[in-house]
């Protein structure tokens, strides 16, 4: 975790501010959810790398105490700081459906944090911004996502960067219209996978 001086901090507020512009004009509305999450929300106890990420926080006072008692660890445990901005999300949208628009097209921007051992130019500690469709299943919604961070990307500056699209349902069009028949798919996509990495040939 590091401070922020006073020069980098007016970077940031420049490019949040371009940011929450550039959303809010698709329609994204800004919300915020707490920096701390019930810890069974943030585990859900099938392993992976995302739970090793929680700072996990001990219960208080007389919780504590009573918990302490017991030989598993997790018993001292009930909350979690966030380590991203999609499980809150969920957790908001799923208290709040009845008072939001549908579909809700949510943009939220804050700190998050990871308990890991960060490399070089990383921190615990750092700034996230998710904007999310919930409710339209359709297609549109990812059009949409792509096109407001193509349209913040550029008007910070950034115009030049590629973003890649990678959807299994366009691999099998291309695949069809290429006159592929279907049980060769799935070698034709990991050919395709790998022709960055090993090249043509």
């Amino acid at each position: 975790m590091k401070d922020i001086l006073p020069a980098e901090m007016r970077l940031r507020n420049e490019v949040l501010d371009t940011m929450r512009e550039v959303y809010r004009s698709f329609g994204f509305e800004q919300i915020e959810t707490p920096c701390m999450e019930r810890i069974d929300n943030l585990s859900c106890n099938q392993g992976g790398d995302n739970e090793k990420l929680v700072f996990k926080i001990l219960k208080r006072g007389e919780k504590l105490k009573s918990a302490s008692g017991g030989g598993d660890a997790s018993d001292l445990v009930d909350l979690g700081m966030r380590y991203d901005l999609t499980v809150p999300l969920s957790r908001f949208h799923a208290k709040n459906a009845q008072l939001l628009p549908s579909p809700f097209k949510a943009m939220q921007i804050g700190p998050v944090w990871r308990a890991d051992k960060p490399q070089d130019g990383r921190f615990r500690q750092f700034y996230q911004t998710d904007i999310d469709v919930i409710g339209d299943p359709s297609v549109n919604a990812e059009i949409e996502l792509l096109c407001a961070t193509s349209s913040f990307l550029r008007k910070v500056g950034l115009g030049s960067s590629m973003i890649r699209i990678n959807d299994r349902r366009l691999l099998v069009a291309l695949a069809r219209a290429c006159g592929f028949e279907e049980q060769s798919f799935a070698e034709v996509f990991v050919s395709m996978d790998k022709l960055d990495k090993i090249g043509l040939d």
